[in-house]
């Protein structure tokens, strides 16, 4: 039963570190100082990617019911790197 719980809250909270190594989940690495996505936080229904911008970093959540990017500006679309666009320019 403990062993059960602990799978299904591991299992909820999955982090890969696409500067690791694991970059074919969203955006290939980037070229120079173009925005990256650096860690994806898979959280089950939503997904955290915390992106590399030329001046600082930027929190994108992708709700995967809504299948829509969210930037932390409180703009939502369909395109990733529009967003991505917008929350690092």
């Amino acid at each position: 039963m403990l062993t059960t719980i602990t799978s299904l809250i591991v299992a909820a909270n999955f982090t890969a570190y696409q500067a690791f190594g694991d970059r074919g989940i969203a955006i290939p690495r980037a070229a120079g100082n173009q925005p990256r996505i650096e860690a994806t936080t898979d959280h089950g229904l939503i997904v955290e990617m915390i992106v590399r911008c030329p001046k600082g970093t930027a929190i994108i959540s992708y709700s995967k019911i809504e299948r829509k990017y969210c930037s932390p500006k409180f703009v939502c679309g369909g395109s990733l790197s529009a967003i991505v666009a917008k929350s690092c320019g």
